[in-house]
């Protein structure tokens, strides 16, 4: 039982870290959701570890490994804790002292994330021999937190708001600009009443964080006469995509479940208005959903309208016809340790007002 409160402390942790785009910073945007998934999977089956350790001497030392890997992340977090705690700390009691200058190490970047890589490595082989072994996720474990953190994907993907915190950093002025110029302008030569705009770029790097940006942007507010945001991801369904976009365009699909009903409905929502549609996260498999489903009704917009679209993958950009293509890239070392700053004040000012 220690050691399952001992693996959920450094789970939590993890969550911390993900929550402070320690990845993006890092410049391994995978790596940390690897060990935190990792970390997590592990936690489900530590009950069945627990019980069966006491007939079978392979299940303690796979208890031993674990334990050694975990004091070893448990040491890799504390670490950036307290370099983030004093570069916090440097900014609250020393102004005259520049943070970015202090603390834009790259060489402490480069050993936290091969730390991170070389403990999900460990991790890795670990996990492998839970079959082996017969350990098997418990009900009471499992349930839980797979359903916490499905709720938790969801709120984070479909919340167009902006975190302050987020947002740093002269490029991403500059990109925004930008991209607001290719919304905003009539290109020569498009026939089509609505056009599409892509932001692409890897995992965690801040697709979204600059989709939100443009999207809250006033500018966006004067140009347009109706805005809305949709999260698409990997396994999207059509005929759901199409409901959630009617529902974020104000209108109401009731008990709807056919193409037939529901494409002349966002039509009728969007006709001769001038919008702005913002799908974040789509992936490759959408091409179909978007040929089939979402470009015919789409026309029906007023001339002007735009479609903003954040991937990873540039064949997006290409089957959706984007007119302009935007690669996010990924931050300076200023800008990546000034991001981390903010947020981490966020999060002491939010504690302190609680």
């Amino acid at each position: 039982m220690i050691l399952q409160a001992f693996v959920g402390n450094i789970s939590s942790r993890l969550t911390n870290m993900a929550a402070d785009k320690v990845g993006m910073l890092l410049g391994i945007p995978d790596d940390i959701e690897k060990l935190q998934n990792t970390v997590h999977d592990i936690q489900c089956i530590l009950s069945d570890a627990e019980r069966k350790q006491i007939d079978s001497s392979a299940i303690q030392r796979w208890l031993m490994e674990l334990k050694d890997v975990m004091y070893d992340a448990d040491d890799l977090i504390d670490t950036w804790q307290i370099k983030t705690d004093d570069c916090v700390s440097s900014s609250k009691f020393s102004w005259s002292v520049s943070l970015i200058s202090s603390f834009s190490n790259t060489k402490f970047a480069h050993e936290i994330g091969t730390k991170i890589k070389e403990i999900n490595s460990r991790l890795d082989e670990i996990s492998k021999k839970k079959s082996d072994l017969g350990l098997n996720e418990l009900q009471e474990d499992a349930r839980p937190f797979k359903h916490r953190r499905r709720n938790s994907d969801i709120s984070l993907k479909t919340d167009p708001s902006v975190v302050l915190a987020d947002i740093v950093g002269d490029k991403i002025e500059e990109d925004t600009k930008l991209i607001m110029k290719w919304l905003t302008t009539e290109e020569m030569g498009v026939k089509e009443n609505v056009c599409v705009v892509a932001i692409v770029g890897m995992p965690g790097i801040g697709k979204t964080t600059l989709a939100k940006k443009i999207f809250n942007d006033p500018r966006v507010q004067e140009e347009f006469h109706l805005k809305f945001w949709v999260c698409v991801s990997k396994d999207v369904r059509g005929i759901e995509l199409l409901k959630s976009i009617i529902r974020e365009a104000g209108g109401n699909h009731g008990a709807a479940e056919e193409r037939s009903e529901l494409v002349p409905m966002l039509e009728r929502l969007i006709r001769g208005k001038k919008f702005f549609l913002v799908l974040d996260d789509v992936w490759p498999e959408s091409q179909n959903v978007w040929d089939g489903l979402l470009r015919g009704p789409m026309i029906s917009g007023a001339c002007g309208s735009r479609l903003l679209v954040t991937t990873r993958d540039d064949k997006v950009a290409r089957f959706m016809n984007a007119i302009a293509s935007h690669q996010v890239e990924k931050l300076s070392d200023e800008d990546s340790w000034s991001l981390l700053i903010k947020q981490k004040l966020v999060v002491t000012e939010v504690c302190s007002s609680s």
